[in-house]
């Protein structure tokens, strides 16, 4: 009850107005879910925690407490948690407290966008809906990576999709060798690539410490879970993983080496297992290279198997940005977005290695991509 009670007074909306009141309660089963994860309530479900919810805006009895259980009716996690928020409502009806005028109106799926980066690591996803009470729309943002961990790093909503919009229009635009502008895109999309984040939230972040994400999406996660359900719902086996295959790893080795003896590289046997581990480790889930994965595979990656003296380091050292710059020829990056992803990886580069020794503990594992 205490989680219930911290609600402040000033954060009761307008009851006729749904939009103010899907933020507020998605903000605030945010709050009951992040407090589900502190050791002091481990064990106390999500699901339990929404039924006592329920049960205090019953007992509140006003018309803030009947516009937020229909809200719980659609945004609550689970089937039950959403059952018992319309039988708390039909209570309150009878006591003489109406529903809010837009309870049960049809909420329409209206579009749905992407816009990040050209090179994966970034997506942001948004929705908009229309409702005879009001339009509405989403933002959401993931940052992956197949090697380290995906983060939600900011998410919105706003009655105007041009408003969240604007500012990727417009950033997106003056980066145009890097980023490119929001665009439509389909529904499965959209569930594709931030249905991971939602569910396995304990994989999105360091350690598993939920208080390390980003508030945002604390807040608009109920939220995004409902709009969610009303998109196609697909079977995905979070458990992929290609893994790059003998014959592959083979032919990328040889495509490299040939690349560097064409331009009169000198090389050693150093050099030939660094060759090895960068085509190695750039080769699951499909060949790519970013600038995430330069930072992963330098500072997670080596660190973890290697010395910072050893000779395989000064050979990555020393052949990492041919590297870079014939991965991302061989590969889909658009030759706009080169230059960006030659500078970060050098950027990286400068004063390495920087470990003291090596730290087994720092590798980041290959994992399925949630993109």
């Amino acid at each position: 009850m205490g989680v219930l009670d911290g609600l402040p007074a000033d954060q009761t909306p307008d009851p006729e107005n749904r939009i103010k009141n899907e933020a507020n309660i998605s903000a605030f089963l945010g709050s009951m879910w992040l407090h589900s994860t502190i050791p002091e309530v481990q064990g106390v479900s999500v699901a339990e925690l929404q039924m006592v919810a329920v049960q205090y805006f019953v007992n509140r009895a006003d018309a803030y407490a009947a516009a937020s259980l229909a809200t719980l009716a659609d945004l609550a996690d689970s089937p039950g948690g959403r059952r018992a928020a319309v039988k708390g409502l039909e209570r309150l009806v009878r006591l003489g407290i109406p529903a809010p005028s837009w309870y049960g109106e049809e909420l329409v799926l209206d579009a749905c966008w992407e816009a990040g980066d050209v090179y994966g690591d970034c997506r942001t996803y948004f929705m908009s809906f229309r409702a005879p009470s009001g339009d509405f729309a989403l933002s959401y943002t993931v940052d992956y990576s197949d090697f380290h961990f995906d983060m939600v790093s900011t998410c919105g909503h706003h009655p105007d999709i041009e408003e969240l919009l604007g500012p990727h229009i417009e950033r997106n635009s003056f980066f145009h060798d890097r980023l490119y502008p929001p665009r439509r895109c389909e529904p499965e999309e959209v569930f594709k690539g931030t249905f991971r984040s939602l569910e396995d939230w304990d994989i999105f972040c360091v350690g598993g410490d939920a208080s390390k994400l980003d508030f945002s999406f604390v807040s608009v996660r109920a939220l995004w879970k409902a709009r969610m359900r009303m998109l196609p719902q697909l079977e995905i086996d979070t458990s992929a993983m290609v893994k790059p295959t003998d014959d592959e790893q083979a032919l990328r080795n040889g495509a490299f080496l040939m690349y560097l003896i064409t331009g009169n590289r000198k090389l050693d046997e150093p050099h030939i297992k660094a060759i090895d581990e960068m085509c190695w480790f750039h080769g699951f889930n499909g060949f790519s290279v970013s600038p995430v994965s330069s930072f992963v595979f330098l500072e997670r990656y080596l660190p973890s198997k290697y010395e910072p003296r050893d000779p395989v380091v000064r050979a990555v050292r020393d052949l990492m940005p041919d590297f870079i710059t014939w991965a991302a020829n061989v590969t889909d990056v658009p030759i706009e977005a080169v230059p960006h992803l030659e500078y970060k990886t050098g950027q990286y580069l400068k004063g390495y290695p920087k470990w003291k020794k090596k730290d087994p503990e720092i590798d980041r594992i290959p994992r399925p991509r949630s993109l």
